[in-house]
């Protein structure tokens, strides 16, 4: 089989003094998989997560977990997500990496210009201002927001007053969730539909489907937008390190806004 990379298909468009645009689109042969596949590992997720949750939530309560005993089911729930999000990684290396004898750097882990880095705390205050827009008007139609479902569960706030546990909060949601999240929606997914569809397309499809398998019809439009921007930096880029980074800050910022409220 060809090798499929980070090799460049066609010439990049030469800018002002014959230099390539340093935030060029970098167009590189389709890759082997398809969007099957994409949803074949997120089932796979899916499954170990429903499976995981039933099992460790159903041994606590077997051992005589009191109901307001809170702490307890955030130290389980936090070693789910966290196991979950593993066990991702895993599933993307057995059936897209092993499977047709690719790599991560296929997926897109792999190096990118310094204007790329240099332009992520750009996007991400442009991403801010859109969600304080956003949450203006939704405010004026469904009420305060304190009357709305809040984006992180009371137990993963709860899991960041333990010590342990609060390592692993941030380590799973800081970490482990930008990267798992971005090799699966843009390095597998997003790729996927590109094999079919133009950019526009695929952008718009992969942000929708992204968005669902969050679970929230409050935040759903908010994440259509995230969706939407890390596919846009991922096909200008050809890297997942800027939209890793973007995930990653806009994960932390959620975090630290949600704790530090509940902490007062």
């Amino acid at each position: 089989m060809a090798a499929i990379g980070p090799r460049v298909r066609g010439a990049v468009p030469l800018g002002s003094g014959g230099r390539a645009p340093a935030l060029a689109a970098t167009r590189r042969p389709p890759v082997p998989w398809r969007v099957r596949d994409a949803f074949l590992v997120m089932g796979a997720g899916l499954v170990f997560l429903a499976t995981a949750l039933i099992t460790g939530l159903g041994v606590y309560e077997l051992q005589g977990g009191s109901p307001g005993d809170t702490n307890s089911r955030a130290v389980v729930e936090a070693l789910v997500f966290g196991g979950f999000y593993v066990f991702l990684l895993g599933v993307i290396y057995v059936v897209i990496v092993h499977r047709f004898r690719s790599s991560w750097r296929t997926l897109g882990l792999r190096t990118v210009s310094w204007q790329w880095l240099a332009a992520v705390p750009f996007l991400f205050a442009a991403l801010t201002f859109c969600y304080v827009l956003m949450f203006r008007g939704a405010e004026a139609v469904l009420g305060p927001t304190t009357q709305w479902p809040q984006p992180l569960k009371p137990s993963t706030i709860d899991a960041t007053h333990l010590p342990v546990t609060e390592a692993l909060v941030i380590l799973t949601n800081v970490f482990l969730t930008p990267l798992a999240e971005e090799l699966l929606f843009r390095g597998v997914l997003y790729q996927a539909l590109r094999r079919t569809m133009p950019v526009g397309s695929a952008v718009v499809l992969s942000a929708l489907i992204f968005a669902a398998m969050h679970l929230s019809v409050v935040l759903f439009i908010p994440f259509v937008l995230m969706g939407a921007v890390l596919a846009l930096v991922y096909e200008r880029s050809g890297s997942l390190v800027p939209t890793i980074l973007l995930h990653a800050c806009n994960n932390a910022i959620v975090l630290l806004i949600y704790v530090g409220a509940t902490s007062q």
